[in-house]
């Protein structure tokens, strides 16, 4: 069954490319991008500064709609007084794309007391008569997710969650299914200042329709405290993730999430996220057990383009322990994504991909085992009906390669999705 493994790292690493977080928290360490979710990771809405650079000089090329937009991913991520600056120069592009109606909504929200002259001469010039606000809004929150259904396709679902030996005149077995897919995260923040409390849940479901069994769920909740101090932010919380195989109870892991993350250049970051749980395995034995800590440290570089354009690439370490030593391991993976907007109405394109390496620990009268795991998929979204609704369809492959020593089989698969999505929350 390790290949649950696999199916967790591709479906979040797939699934959170779509997601604006609202929220700066580390992720799940054994998910391809650690993180709570990736486009946290490669926005620059952690970065009141960066965001504010970036929509200025989008908006002195006439991309207006491009400037809001990168404003309003850092609004939902950073809503406190640090962005003040930033909730008027968006008042400011609102007006100029005669949005007066939202402009007062977000003007309302600014502390007069932090206002800039300067910033304020602007908004007014492009909002004619503006009338200054006279209080602070009530304490902010942010609320944001996404949730998606449909149904996928795979070459060798049988495979997914199980592997097969591979011993001389022994045929391959695999077979090919169809599946109903379903993710959905959720994450929120209350800002007290520069700092601020996090929470959030996520989790994916994945059914076969026919008699490959691939049938498993995943489910995560976690909750923090983070920091935001210029160019530098923190963030520490807590995580308990719970996963179901075939119908019955598998693994329940709980533990601790810690970042660092330093902004660099016009929109660049560096983040370094850790982790360290507790993993208990339904049915241990004494002599067969996988219960024991699970430790993760990922480092990354993530960047925005003017175009809009955003990505990830990034490394990390991980080790597992277990009461049966054998069943522990050591390894490290490399990832990346891309998502880039196509057209103004909405549409986007998306790439991501991991390489895994897992050492299985050496034991006497046991064979040595070590995987190479790969996973790539591309998709294409475009809204429907408005309101954050759209369309993704999505081709994937997974592949894992074994030593020759382990006798077991390589897994191959190719993969195809459609999904409704709902993007929701500001």
């Amino acid at each position: 069954m390790k290949g649950l493994n696999d199916l967790k790292y591709a479906g979040f690493l797939a699934f959170s490319c779509g997601v604006l977080l609202a929220a700066a928290s580390p992720a799940q360490a054994q998910q391809a991008s650690p993180t709570d979710d990736l486009d946290a990771i490669i926005d620059t809405a952690n970065d009141p500064d960066a965001a504010l650079r970036l929509a200025r000089e989008q908006s002195d090329t006439g991309d207006l709609i491009a400037a809001a937009a990168t404003m309003e991913r850092a609004l939902l991520a950073q809503p406190g007084a640090a962005t003040t600056r930033l909730r008027l120069y968006y008042v400011t592009t609102l007006c100029r794309l005669d949005d007066r109606a939202r402009a007062q909504i977000e003007l309302a929200k600014i502390n007069p007391a932090q206002i800039d002259e300067g910033d304020w001469r602007i908004a007014v010039d492009a909002c004619g008569a503006l009338e200054r606000p006279t209080g602070v809004a009530a304490a902010p929150r942010a609320l944001a997710g996404k949730l998606a259904i449909g149904f996928a396709y795979d070459t060798d679902a049988l495979g997914a969650l199980s592997v097969a030996f591979n011993f001389p005149g022994l045929g391959s077995v695999a077979d090919d299914d169809f599946s109903f897919i379903a993710a959905g995260q959720i994450d929120g923040r209350v800002a007290l200042g520069q700092s601020y409390l996090y929470g959030g849940l996520w989790g994916q479901t994945k059914n076969a329709l026919g008699p490959s069994g691939l049938d498993y769920q995943i489910g995560a909740v976690r909750a923090g405290y983070g920091r935001q101090t210029g160019g530098f932010g923190f963030s520490l919380g807590g995580v308990v993730e719970h996963a179901r195989l075939q119908g019955a109870p598998f693994v329940t892991e709980y533990g601790g999430q810690a970042e660092m993350a330093v902004t660099t250049g016009r929109t660049g970051r560096i983040a370094l996220r850790g982790e360290a749980v507790r993993q208990d395995y339904v049915g241990s034995l004494p002599f067969f057990s996988r219960n024991g800590g699970r430790y993760d440290l990922a480092i990354d570089y993530s960047a925005t383009t003017r175009r809009n354009a955003q990505w990830v690439i990034g490394a990390a370490v991980e080790d597992k322990t277990a009461d049966t030593d054998y069943l522990g391991y050591r390894g490290a993976r490399v990832y990346s994504a891309f998502r880039q907007p196509i057209g103004h109405a909405g549409g986007y394109g998306a790439l991501s991909s991991t390489i895994r390496f897992v050492d299985f620990r050496d034991a006497l009268f046991i064979t040595d085992r070590q995987e190479t795991r790969f996973f790539t998929r591309a998709a294409l979204g475009m809204p429907i009906f408005g309101n954050g609704f759209g369309v993704e369809g999505g081709v994937s492959h997974t592949r894992r390669d074994y030593n020759q020593a382990s006798f077991l089989r390589d897994y191959d698969s190719f993969g195809v999705d459609v999904q409704l999505v709902w993007n929701f929350g500001k």
